[in-house]
């Protein structure tokens, strides 16, 4: 994170110079775990459930925004929220957090909703990755293709903050760190959706979970029914910093 960022987002902010977007759809502030859980800040119910039962949780650190939680790989940490079809996109969507990844040579799932390859095509739904210091998302097609975009190598370095975000806008697909625009390729769509009864797991893979754990800090997760621009995602990333 530029040492500069605090200072140019309290004045942003201050000024008004950055449009504001829309509220997001789900909100995890990572601040806290209340018996378990990690509330939906946004009151539209999509609370986050710990797993896996019986391991010791993950820690409340100091984050970028208020707290984080410190997921450890071995653990296998993860964070499943009940399954919900505003958050199977077929529509424009936005995905963002705050990642301090733990090392570099790891794929680690941030948001997830669609698994790898396994048994025939489709294979559905979504995810934001960290992929050897790169933030990737990845979408599965009714067709069996997989497009994916990803920000270049070294771009989410390990051991620091970054705020990483992905959109869709029915064209194409972008990446963005630090609310700049890192990637994109074309996509029109559609995106094939995932199974119903599957949950959204932020942390982690939706499968097997000592796949992709994320292993790292890990804050402010949120999710946007809508494509937000490079000003809007700044805006986002910027809000709750102190100067």
């Amino acid at each position: 994170m530029r040492s500069s960022w605090a200072l140019l987002a309290s004045l942003c902010l201050a000024t008004g110079a950055v449009g504001q977007p829309e509220g997001p759809l789900a909100h995890w502030t990572m601040d806290e775990l209340v018996e378990g859980v990690v509330p939906d800040a946004t009151g539209n119910g999509h609370d986050a459930r710990l797993g896996p039962e019986g391991v010791e949780p993950p820690k409340v650190v100091a984050g970028v925004i208020g707290s984080a939680l410190e997921f450890v790989g071995e653990r296998q940490h993860f964070l499943s929220v009940s399954p919900s079809g505003n958050l199977n996109f077929a529509e424009p969507f936005t995905v963002m957090a705050w990642v301090k990844p733990a090392r570099r040579n790891a794929a680690f799932e941030i948001a997830c909703l669609k698994e790898d390859r396994s048994g025939d095509p489709p294979w559905p739904g979504w995810r934001l990755r960290y992929f050897w210091a790169r933030a990737m998302l990845q979408v599965g097609t009714p067709d069996g293709h997989e497009p994916s975009v990803s920000s270049p190598e070294w771009s989410v370095p390990p051991e620091f903050w970054s705020h990483v975000a992905a959109t869709w806008d029915g064209a194409k697909l972008r990446v963005f760190v630090n609310a700049v625009e890192e990637g994109s390729t074309d996509f029109v769509g559609p995106i094939a959706p995932q199974s119903p009864r599957l949950p959204l797991v932020l942390g982690n893979y939706l499968g097997r979970k000592n796949a992709y754990a994320f292993e790292g800090l890990l804050d402010d997760v949120k999710i946007f029914h809508s494509a937000l621009t490079e000003d809007a995602i700044f805006t986002e990333a910027a809000r709750g910093l102190s100067g």
